[in-house]
C-alpha cells in the first residue's frame, strides 16, 4: 500500500469524508467536509468515490513526501500547490512521481482548501467515517509533522481531468446566504431584521460554527426553552442576541432558540466565509 509522510504542517489540517450519517440520536453530529462541493469535486477529478477521505486545510500550509506514484487534486480556497518546487494549477489532476514532495500553502481568500489523493487516504474510522469532529474530538486526529497515512486503491472510475471553478470562492467582502425561517421565528419580537440588516463574521470561527456581530435579535419570552435538536446551518440566538451559525461539528441539541436555518445551497459558501466578511441573509423561498 502507498504511504505519505507529513514533513511540515501549519494551521488546522484534518481528514474529512462525507461524515457520520444517522447518529444524531446518540449526540454524534454528521461532521464531514465543511465545503461538501469542493470535497466531492476533488475526489471526482481523480476518479475517487465521493466519500473518499481527503485533507481539509483551514488556511494552513503543509508538506508531505510519498514513496509511490500518486495522482492528486486540489480544490476549494485558492492555494499554491507544488510538486518538488514546481507550481501546479488547482482544479485538475496532478501526477506526483515516487519520492516527490508535495507542498501546499494558502492564498489570501477563502478559508478551506481540499487535497484528495487517487484511491483515498486511510484514516481512523469511527462510526463509518474517518472525519475529525472538532467538538467531540473523535475520528482521525488533526494532522501533525511525522504523521504517516496509507493510500487505498479504491477508485470509482477514470481520471476526469480539468474543471473550471464556479463562483463559490470569490474573495468578496460581502456574501448572501439563503435562509429559511425556523419554527422559533415568531418567538422573536424583531425577527424581520435578520433579512434587512447586515452582520459581520467575528474571529470566533471554527468547524463548530461562526459567530456574527450586528443588530441583536430579541426573544419574546423570559422563560428558557428545553433543549431542542439543531442541524448544520441552524442560526441560534444566545442571550446577547448575536447570531451563531452552526457548522458540521455542531452540538446535536441546544437550549437557545433557533431563528432560521441556512439552506443547503449556501452551506459551502458559509464554509469559505472569512472573519470580517459582511453577511446578508436572504429568503430561500
Amino acid at each position: 500500500m502507498k504511504t505519505i509522510t507529513f514533513n511540515n504542517t501549519a494551521g488546522f489540517l484534518t481528514l474529512q469524508d462525507q461524515g457520520r450519517i444517522g447518529y444524531a440520536n446518540i449526540a454524534v453530529p454528521t461532521s464531514g467536509a465543511f465545503d461538501q462541493k469542493s470535497h466531492q469535486l476533488a475526489n471526482r477529478l481523480i476518479g475517487n468515490f465521493p466519500n473518499a477521505c481527503a485533507i481539509e486545510s483551514l488556511r494552513g500550509s503543509f508538506e508531505f513526501g510519498t514513496d509511490s506514484e500518486l495522482v492528486i487534486s486540489a480544490t476549494g480556497a485558492p492555494a499554491s500547490v507544488q510538486v518538488d518546487g514546481r507550481e501546479h494549477e488547482m482544479f485538475r489532476s496532478i501526477f506526483v512521481p515516487a519520492g516527490s514532495v508535495v507542498s501546499v500553502s494558502p492564498g489570501s481568500i477563502g478559508m478551506r482548501t481540499y487535497l484528495a489523493i487517487r484511491g483515498g487516504i486511510v484514516g481512523n474510522q469511527i462510526m463509518g467515517s474517518s472525519s475529525y469532529d472538532e467538538l467531540s474530538q473523535i475520528g482521525t486526529p488533526p494532522i501533525k509533522p511525522g504523521d504517516k497515512f496509507s493510500v487505498e486503491n479504491q477508485v470509482a472510475g477514470s481520471i476526469t481531468g480539468d474543471y473550471t471553478p464556479g463562483s463559490v470562492i470569490t474573495g468578496l467582502n460581502t456574501v448572501e446566504l439563503e435562509t429559511m425561517p425556523a419554527p422559533r421565528w415568531s418567538g422573536f419580537s424583531n425577527s424581520d431584521i435578520l433579512f434587512t440588516s447586515e452582520y459581520q463574521v467575528t474571529s470566533s470561527v471554527n468547524r463548530v460554527g461562526l459567530r456574527l456581530s450586528g443588530p441583536a435579535l430579541v426573544w419574546n419570552s423570559e422563560s428558557r426553552l428545553a433543549s431542542e435538536g439543531v442541524v448544520n446551518g441552524a442560526i441560534q440566538i444566545p442571550v446577547d442576541g448575536m447570531p451563531l451559525i452552526f457548522g458540521p461539528d455542531h452540538p446535536t441539541t441546544g437550549g437557545y432558540p433557533v431563528v432560521a436555518v441556512v439552506s443547503r445551497n449556501s452551506l459551502d459558501l458559509l464554509a469559505q466565509t472569512a472573519p470580517g466578511t459582511v453577511v446578508r441573509f436572504k429568503s430561500a423561498r
